[in-house]
């Protein structure tokens, strides 16, 4: 078996151009333009290289076709040509061909090196895709930051590898999460505009300012370089950007209907190979996910009573499908404003990570025609994933909706500190849902984002923010 596994790396090793070439470059040979993490990755392995940082580890989870591999391939090919040894695996590969986890792939490569890991003096880089294949990633890994000192260990996997991380291994690697694609990183890799460094700025004065005076005072400071960043991008790009452009691979896809077809393949896999690490599903269940997915892609607040008859699977069954999706960071569950008792009455509302995904439902059942009528629904998961990067991630707050009729999209709360209502619209929105949930929500000040100009209501303690301004955060 050693033996089989070492004449393998051998192959890998001497194969490593022509494979990393096949995720960093499109099939008429352009180069597949490099994300924004990849600046972050780059410096982690210099300072390592440089002895100016002891992080030996970076992980990097996201879920399928956010770019992952391509990253990792992006940036063992930015050292092969420094670095005497170089490694670069999928463990998902491994495992199909050889039931081997990383342990046994690092055992083989110690042969091939003639040397123990610990004991190498010059740097290693060891790049490995879709760790999550190997059940034992995290015990392993942790092994190997332990023992070693001169590798570096650049890993990807999916969304849901936070949730198997041991605590021992959280405080040694580097989590770098991976997310679908902002506007600012579309317009750079779409047509070379690249962005303001305006993001930090516009964040601040619209999440943490003292009240709503103040938000509009501090929105309208930036607005000068705002539009000077407008000038330059086709504002039409939105639409693209929503329907399909958070996921890097439409790049290299010659039409929508071959990203389409993409994310339609790339659901499969998640719901045959992800979910079955996230819950205990049997065939027949794990062959309706799909169509429940698309049930929500409808109505993203149907409840599980309703999905329950639709589909003949107990609600409980329903529930840990929801749970999984969520986990593999496909949805986002957005719970009901109120009392405990009034969110378990509640059906939860549920948005997609990438807006791609629901626009991928309605192109299949021939609604993309009514795109129109449906862009609210895209830009309202654009903006709950935006929230959830922002906030949910990093411990820092809560989002919820209010469930009453009119009510408004987001409720968010800020550590405890802060309350904001949040209307989203792709047209001229008014204040309405914002006015109806002020009746029972008591916040410090609300806000619409929507295609208004900058606008502020001190009555009602609203902010209109264009998404001139949200796209840029």
């Amino acid at each position: 078996m050693n033996q089989e596994l070492v004449q393998y790396l051998q192959q890998q090793i001497r194969t490593t151009n022509e494979r990393v070439k096949r995720f960093t470059h499109s099939m008429d040979g352009r180069k597949h333009p490099k994300r924004f993490i990849f600046v972050k990755i780059q410096k982690y392995i210099d300072d390592f290289l440089n002895k100016k940082s002891e992080n030996k580890m970076v992980i990097i989870p996201g879920f399928r076709g956010v770019g992952k591999t391509t990253l990792m391939a992006q940036t063992c090919t930015e050292y092969h040509s420094k670095i005497e040894n170089i490694l670069f695996l999928s463990v998902e590969d491994a495992k199909n061909l050889f039931d081997a986890g990383i342990a046994e792939l690092m055992s083989a490569y110690e042969d091939i090196l003639g040397e123990n890991l610990e004991s190498v003096k010059k740097p290693i880089l060891i790049f490995l895709d879709e760790i999550q294949s190997d059940p034992k990633w995290a015990v392993t890994l942790k092994s190997l930051f332990e023992k070693t000192t001169n590798v570096f260990f650049c890993c990807t996997g999916s969304s849901a590898l936070i949730l198997q991380t041991t605590t021992n291994l959280a405080r040694r690697a580097v989590f770098e999460k991976m997310p679908p694609m902002c506007f600012t990183e579309y317009e750079m890799i779409k047509n070379g505009v690249y962005p303001p460094k305006l993001k930090d700025k516009i964040r601040q004065a619209v999440y943490f300012s003292p009240s709503a005076e103040d938000v509009y005072n501090n929105l309208l400071a930036l607005q000068a370089p705002v539009n000077q960043y407008w000038s330059k991008v086709n504002s039409a790009d939105i639409r693209a950007y929503l329907a399909y452009g958070t996921l890097p691979f439409s790049f290299v896809m010659p039409n929508e209907s071959a990203v389409y077809d993409s994310i339609s393949l790339l659901l499969d896999k998640i719901i045959k190979q992800d979910l079955p690490m996230l819950g205990n599903f049997d065939a027949n269940t794990l062959g309706v996910v799909k169509r429940i997915i698309f049930a929500i892609a409808e109505n993203d607040t149907t409840s599980l009573n309703t999905l329950e008859e639709r589909f003949k699977i107990n609600r409980l069954t329903i529930a840990n499908i929801f749970d999984a999706l969520e986990k593999a960071e496909l949805l986002i569950k957005i719970p009901a404003y109120g009392s405990n008792m009034t969110i378990a009455k509640k059906a939860n509302k549920y948005l997609f990570m990438s807006p791609a995904i629901r626009m991928s439902f309605f192109y299949f059942t021939g609604q993309e025609s009514t795109y129109l009528t449906r862009q609210g629904k895209l830009l309202e998961d654009s903006i709950g994933a935006h929230l959830y990067r922002e906030f949910i991630i990093k411990g820092q707050g809560a989002i919820r909706y209010d469930s009453e009729q009119g009510g408004a999209d987001f409720v968010l709360q800020i550590l405890n500190t802060k309350q904001i209502i949040i209307e989203v619209g792709m047209g001229n929105k008014d204040k309405k849902q914002i006015m109806n949930s002020m009746k029972k929500i008591n916040s410090d000040y609300n806000l619409i984002f929507s295609s208004s100009g900058l606008q502020i209501d001190k009555d009602s303690k609203t902010v209109s923010v264009p998404l001139s301004y949200y796209f840029l955060m």
